[in-house]
């Protein structure tokens, strides 16, 4: 559906009207461009059928003085407290962090009530929060304590969406966080999962009939399928993190790279794996034929894929991963590992491939099918293009404005 009958069809059932407040600490920034990237693209998706949509992200406090330890801080630093991305405008209260990790990280994350009420100060000096109708909060801290507080001082509803199983998606088993985590999940009008691997973290704790499975939709370029003429590349967009798995691919590469001397392999994205990654790839001979392309823009990350033959996020703990989505949008085909979330949308050999996490044969023999077999690649690919249409903006779009239609008893 195209935006303007997309924004048609919004105005002629009602949906202009709803005005949402999204809380999400991920969502991209000059510095983080593909941080959160899946909450924009919601945020999109319902601006484009007509609703209204402005965003809190928060950020950690750092004077500007602290930018001279290095570039990544100042750049954090720089950040300013309202910004407009693609029409929609974000507002970035600060937040009190420290080295992830370090003792005094999980202190300031045990009074993440505390810190929640603050930026509703900030918040209440920048917006007029009366005027929305439903608060959307992204992951359960610290965007949801800010939700759940907000609704209780101003009667607004508020929906939740978990994006992971980690400590910003979980309910807290002690301290301080404990009460506060299930009164935000009790008080929600609707718990969303991104997948059943987050919605079977949560089951325990959250009646069955609360959760919904929401994927998350996603922005591509790319409404008429596969584009002819691909380059032999196999491209992977990641954090450079252990977790997702990017020396698997690299090693995994390696023992493949004499099927077809043409293939390269692209590594977009940075992270504290850079060197040691960049190291593994020289080792291995293979400084000429894997690129690493470091932090794109999402524009330039999507011109890069488009244009590949294959798509490969080896990554564990993953609870959804929208850039699969992306790729399978292209027509590409996509590899991920078994037992996290893409295995919700794919199915071994037949709209995508899945491998063991950690398994370098597995994952070399999933690329080499690949790159062998090209037709095959690109009926998989096609498969997958197809498999994932509910998940285009237009549609998602609709879903979630007909929750929030409900809970508001609108029409």
């Amino acid at each position: 559906m195209s935006a303007r009958a997309s924004r048609f069809r919004a105005e002629k059932e009602g949906f202009v009207r709803v005005k949402i407040l999204f809380l999400s600490w991920a969502y991209p920034k000059g510095n983080t461009p593909y941080l959160g990237i899946w909450a924009h693209q919601q945020a999109l998706a319902l601006t484009a059928l007509g609703a209204e949509v402005e965003v809190v992200s928060t950020v950690p406090f750092i004077p500007k003085v602290a930018g001279r330890i290095s570039a990544k801080i100042k750049k954090y630093s720089q950040i300013p407290k309202r910004e407009t991305l693609d029409g929609v405008t974000v507002y970035h209260p600060k937040f009190l962090r420290a080295v992830p990790g370090s003792m005094l990280d999980r202190l300031l994350f045990q009074v993440t009530g505390w810190q929640s009420r603050m930026v509703i100060s900030n918040l209440e000096k920048a917006l007029e929060i009366r005027e929305f109708q439903v608060i959307h909060a992204h992951n359960l801290f610290p965007d949801g304590a800010t939700a759940y507080l907000l609704s209780q001082k101003y009667g607004i509803p508020y929906v939740i969406t978990l994006h992971d199983v980690d400590k910003y998606n979980s309910i807290a088993d002690k301290g301080m966080l404990k009460a506060l985590s299930r009164h935000i999940l009790g008080h929600a009008k609707k718990v969303f999962g991104v997948s059943s691997r987050v919605k079977n973290h949560i089951l325990s704790q959250v009646p069955e009939q609360r959760i919904d499975l929401l994927y998350n939709t996603f922005w591509t370029d790319n409404d008429h399928g596969r584009k002819t003429g691909k380059s032999k590349k196999i491209v992977t967009i990641a954090s450079l993190i252990e977790r997702k798995g990017i020396e698997y691919l690299i090693r995994a590469f390696h023992k493949v790279a004499l099927c077809d001397e043409e293939y390269e392999l692209v590594v977009i994205g940075n992270g504290y794996e850079w060197d040691k990654l960049t190291r593994l790839a020289a080792r291995l001979g293979l400084q000429s034929r894997v690129k690493f392309e470091g932090i794109l823009s999402h524009l330039e990350a999507m011109e890069q894929l488009s244009d590949a033959s294959i798509f490969c996020l080896p990554s564990w703990d993953e609870a959804f991963g929208v850039v699969y989505a992306e790729a399978m949008s292209y027509g590409i085909p996509v590899i991920g590992c078994k037992g996290e979330g893409i295995g919700d949308l794919v199915s071994h050999r037949s709209n995508g491939m899945l491998v063991e996490p950690r398994s370098v044969e597995e994952l070399a023999d999933a690329l080499s099918y690949l790159m062998i077999n090209a037709a095959e690649a690109e009926r998989i690919g096609e498969r997958g293009r197809e498999s994932i249409k509910e998940l285009r903006p237009g549609l998602f779009g609709e879903r979630l404005l007909k929750q929030y239609r409900e809970i508001l008893s609108i029409g």
